[in-house]
């Protein structure tokens, strides 16, 4: 009787303890891209072509309107609606956002600076302990790769040394080097 009264409370222990363990696992973290997009030149283009917010569109007045159709400039470049410019040598450049070009047909390159937020939601210290091991499984990672090329230098250097005198001097450098790493490597563990 004792044992069934232990066993229901158990049960019951978890059954309230489940859905506590669920919330625990549910941060999620989310990265977006939102706002406008904006450049960093002072001067602003009154005439012309430029790719906006992915799209090719020619400066009429103080709007805008999409380029439709394939234009050719004075200066012999051909300027399609997707953002493809063949130059008059025939490379063909394809535009991003913010770049430009004049009535003549020169191209300018212009930096973009695009508002970026990230949102964190839910209960997180499951997150954050996932990235610390994660960042801490990065930094062994260095560790053994920095290993792998010390022993890579030693293994070419013994091969040398196999076809001409030994260098001891160099030989117990490699092998300091070698037990520095695997004293960071066994600092971590």
């Amino acid at each position: 009787m004792r044992q069934r009264f232990h066993l229901i409370g158990l049960l019951i222990f978890a059954a309230m303890l489940l859905p506590a363990v669920s919330q625990a696992q549910s941060g999620s973290v989310e990265k977006r891209e939102s706002g406008r997009t904006t450049t960093t030149s002072v001067t602003p283009v009154r005439q012309g072509v430029l790719m906006r917010n992915g799209k090719m569109m020619e400066i009429q007045g103080k709007g805008y309107a999409p380029l439709t159709k394939a234009r050719t400039f004075p200066n012999g470049s051909t300027l399609q609606p997707n953002g493809t410019l063949t130059v008059t040598g025939g490379e063909v450049l394809q535009l991003n956002e913010g770049d430009r070009m004049d009535l003549q047909g020169n191209l300018t390159r212009s930096p973009v600076v695009v508002q970026r937020s990230s949102t964190v939601t839910g209960d997180t210290t499951g997150i954050g302990k996932q990235l610390l091991q994660a960042q801490q499984m990065n930094e062994r990672l260095k560790l053994l790769q920095e290993k792998q090329r010390v022993l890579q230098l030693k293994s070419e250097l013994l091969q040398q040394t196999v076809q001409s005198k030994p260098d001891a001097a160099s030989l117990k450098k490699l092998d300091a080097d070698i037990s520095a790493v695997q004293k960071q490597i066994a600092a971590q563990e």
